[in-house]
């Protein structure tokens, strides 16, 4: 009986539970848990710098002590007011006193975005329900059954919201205020919808008070309000008195209002106020994003009126109309049936769209999070619009059929099913319009998504380097004034004065405000070159400042502290554990052991780690220039040397300072490196590398690593094993991935035969894009005084070309290698000019030529024809894609597209 009761007891508690909201509570808090996570591994690993978090959550921090939103970003106190006006740090402030550490801001922000599922799911479910008639949708036989369609329906709209690509974008973009606005937009539309006045009110308030711009929000949700009260009244369904009508709209009224207001005096009085002290001109400096548009609020809305034609160029440029289509296609572009809700946005919607800055039209910063909550209400509106719209038509009741003529069964049948089948239909039309907004959400997140398996998922790796900060900032007194380099100081902000490095440590800065304590990581972003940040340093050691520790690239000073010696242990960045295995390690001179690639994928940023051991009897005082560094491409141009920009480890630990059997790391500064490149290491009789690096040689440096940046994939590097195949297959899978081979050939250069094949690079090619070629020679020798030429042609005419002996990367001795190995590799890129146009089919063609007496070598073509030129394939010109968000903002990674 027990376990009967106890079963029944289970039902009911089934029965009641509603599992889509159960659901949706899920998805929020799978939402939270991630997206979190992936915000404070990002500051852990020190990829959150004072420029955003550190100068926010300072404010933040200031606030809640009763200092509202001060802060030192510029070596004195001052306020966020100097840029904008967010009083919704100062009511968010209060978290500081629960926990106080900077993680809990970048969880509070996760959580803000993450509860506005829930609203977007009530919407939705209440403009599906609205199929059912007032009178119908009261009865509870009516309502469930349509329930049971209308739940999912609403679950999937709020999951896509979940998905959407700007709103994980906004959080972990360290932390703004902008994405705080977005639950509160959609309570006021949730407020709206159910005439909660009150909450309506609270909520506009709030969208209003996250910053300037979002006034001109909260003014468009009051005037949406006016516009459903007025609606009401006209269309009879308003069943409350008319007192209460009339204060509803008053508060609808003076919403717009007080925004609007608000927006006057926090754009054109106060922040003018405050940034007149710290850039000398009372105005806001973020109207300077707007380009040929103008550098004025006055200037911008003229030039919708004297130059329409120049606002509609930019708003259509190829980069603003695709972030007009990912702002809609998470939600499957449903927000288009309520057009008059995107109207809403049209403010932040025109100044992201019309930015001359790329960062607010590429919808990967915090600048869309706004937008997003007008498109999933938009979607909620238009699906329910969708839904009444093809749901009445298919809630046809069955017709009398008995004054039909008399027919067979099967007639009879077929006629019931075609009249009944209609309200079949309907869980038909939920399932579809289901699996629409979910496959347009999972394909957007899949393109473009933040988290796991999403197409920008980017972790950050929590190094032991960054997990040995928590040993310097706990020797910092909590009340300390402190300068710090760029990536330490938002660990450090929770203090009055905090500034970043190197100012605070003299006017203008207050005598009483001055940093007493200097923490850096001369490893990390500094916003200086290295050379300068250890001038600095060896400055503030000559004078007051002391050393208090040191380790792995940190640095902490005091102001005070009688030591001057930089511990030892600081050089543990330059320093690597000894190589393991049997390598051949040279003892009067430097070997190199190893070179690496690590790559941010995001920002195609890559820096190289290069390890050399120290010979025993290596005197660093006879190689005083060493080591050196080259990139190269496969064409031959240097785009990057050591001198171009000295990494820290040669500025802090130079060569005259290695200890013989030691293992010294070198790490460039972050890089922007063309699509495919080697690294070079030039001929030095100091220097001898491990024959398993040695890829290619020559006369001009020893090619120890080649890379190549593939779609989906990342750097990938050449290993010896492939250079050294004879047989190319797994070497061109790592290259080309599925490339365009051509017919083997056979050169009759002078006395001798040369056979050769060609792999031509499969992809889209536009004017300024390398074309890749892969060729492989063979024979017993290298024809004497023939080298090699690899033109592009149009027509007949040459328009590129890559002259010159076979080459990887470095040009190769022909001579020497070819009867030795039996084969040589010759990896061309051509650069295709810019006055190639778009559509034209060009022509490559190889062959060999003596370029002093200006002959050719011939080839037999297969029908027998001979030729002094080798086909081996064509392309097709594509025009440019659309720059992006990389190359938008960072030029140098425009070549790596």
């Amino acid at each position: 009986m027990a376990a009967v009761s106890l079963a029944r007891l289970l039902r009911k508690l089934l029965d009641a539970l509603d599992i889509y909201r159960a659901a949706l509570v899920m998805g929020v808090l799978l939402y939270v848990w991630i997206f979190t996570h992936l915000a404070w591994a990002q500051h852990a690993g020190l990829r959150t710098h004072k420029a955003d978090l550190g100068q926010i959550d300072q404010a933040v921090w200031n606030s809640s002590r009763g200092r509202f939103v001060e802060s030192t970003d510029y070596g004195f106190i001052a306020s966020r007011l100097t840029d904008h006006v967010e009083p919704i740090l100062a009511l968010i402030s209060p978290i500081y006193w629960v926990w106080d550490d900077v993680r809990a801001l970048l969880l509070l922000q996760v959580l803000f975005v993450a509860v506005g599922a829930w609203p977007v799911y009530e919407l939705a479910l209440r403009q599906l329900d609205a199929l059912l008639s007032p009178d119908r949708g009261a009865r509870i036989w009516h309502l469930e059954p349509l329930r049971r369609l209308t739940r999912p329906l609403a679950l999937s709209l709020a999951m896509a919201y979940l998905l959407a690509p700007q709103l994980q974008s906004a959080v972990l973009t360290e932390f703004h205020a902008a994405p705080l606005a977005a639950p509160f937009i959609l309570w006021a539309f949730w407020a709206v919808e159910r005439g909660r006045w009150y909450q309506f009110v609270l909520a506009a308030l709030l969208v209003a008070s996250v910053k300037e711009e979002m006034a001109l929000l909260a003014a468009g949700l009051g005037a949406w309000a006016v516009w459903r009260l007025l609606l009401r009244r006209w269309s009879g369904a308003a069943a409350r008195g008319t007192t209460v009508s009339w204060i509803a709209l008053a508060s609808a009224l003076g919403v717009m209002v007080l925004s609007l207001a608000w927006f006057y005096l926090a754009t054109f009085v106060i922040v003018p106020a405050h940034a007149a002290t710290v850039y000398g001109v009372a105005a806001s400096s973020y109207f300077q994003r707007y380009g040929a548009l103008g550098d004025s609020p006055a200037d911008i809305l003229r030039s919708f009126f004297t130059r329409p034609e120049l606002v509609w160029q930019i708003a259509t440029e190829p980069a603003r109309l695709a972030y007009l289509r990912g702002l809609l296609a998470p939600f499957g572009f449903l927000a288009l049936l309520a057009p008059e809700i995107l109207l809403l946005s049209a403010p932040l919607l025109l100044a992201n769209l019309l930015s001359a800055y790329p960062a607010q039209y590429y919808g990967e910063f915090h600048y869309s999070a706004p937008l997003v909550p007008y498109v999933a209400v938009a979607a909620a509106y238009g699906l329910g619009r969708l839904w009444r719209i093809l749901g009445r038509r298919l809630d046809r009741r069955s017709a009398d059929f008995q004054h039909l003529p008399a027919a067979s069964p099967l007639v009879m049948a077929l006629m019931a099913f075609w009249r009944n089948s209609r309200l079949t239909l309907r869980p038909l039309l939920a399932t579809l319009l289901c699996l629409w907004i979910l496959g347009w959400a999972l394909a957007t997140y899949g393109q473009a998504g933040r988290g796991p398996l999403g197409g920008r998922y980017d972790p950050t790796p929590i190094t032991t380097h960054a997990r040995l900060l928590s040993r310097f900032l706990a020797q910092i007194p909590a009340d300390a004034a402190v300068t710090a380099t760029a990536a330490v100081h938002p660990h450090l902000s929770h203090r009055r004065f905090v500034y970043q490095f190197p100012i605070g440590l003299e006017p203008p800065s207050p005598e009483g405000s001055r940093a007493e304590w200097a923490l850096l990581d001369v490893t990390t972003a500094t916003d200086m070159a290295p050379g300068d940040v250890k001038a600095r340093v060896e400055a503030m050691l000559a004078g007051e400042w002391g050393v208090v520790d040191g380790a792995d690239g940190y640095l902490l000073l005091r102001k005070g502290d009688p030591d001057k010696q930089i511990p030892n242990a600081f050089y543990d960045f330059a320093r690597a554990p000894r190589p393991s295995g049997d390598l051949p390690l040279d003892t009067s001179r430097l070997t190199l052991v190893s070179v690496a690639a690590r790559d941010w994928p995001r920002w195609r940023q890559t820096t190289l780690e290069l390890r050399w051991y120290v010979g025993p009897d290596f005197d660093p005082a006879a190689w005083p220039d060493l080591p050196q560094l080259e990139v190269w491409t496969p064409a031959g141009d240097r785009v990057y040397t050591l001198s171009d920009a000295l990494p820290p480890a040669l500025v802090w630990y130079p060569p005259d300072r290695w200890r013989p059997g030691e293992t010294v790391r070198v790490t460039t500064l972050p890089l922007y490196l063309p699509r495919s490149w080697g690294v070079v290491i030039p001929p030095s009789e100091a220097v001898a590398i491990v024959p398993s690096l040695a890829l290619a040689q020559s006369t001009e440096g020893t090619l120890v690593a080649a890379y190549r940046r593939m779609p989906g994939e990342g750097l990938v590097g050449l290993s010896k094993a492939e250079v050294e195949s004879e047989a190319p297959e797994a070497l061109l899978a790592t290259l080309f991935g599925e490339p365009q081979a051509a017919d083997s050939v056979t050169f009759q250069a002078g006395d001798g035969r040369l056979q050769a094949w060609a792999w031509l690079e499969e992809g889209p090619v536009w004017p300024g894009r390398d074309i890749h070629l892969w060729i492989q020679w063979r024979g017993q020798r290298w024809p004497d005084g023939y080298t090699v030429f690899v033109h592009v042609r149009r027509a007949g005419e040459t328009v590129a070309q890559a002259d010159g002996p076979p080459r990887l990367v470095v040009p190769l001795a022909a001579a020497e290698l070819l009867p030795r190995q039996g084969f040589l590799h010759d990896w061309r890129a051509v650069p295709l000019p810019a006055h190639v146009q778009a559509g034209e089919r060009l022509q490559v063609v190889v062959g060999l030529y003596d370029p002093v007496q200006g002959g050719r070598a011939m080839l037999a073509l297969p029908d027998g024809q001979r030729v002094d030129a080798w086909v081996v394939g064509e392309i097709q010109v594509e025009a440019p894609p659309m720059p992006d968000q990389a190359c938008a903002l960072i030029p140098a990674t425009c070549a790596s597209q």
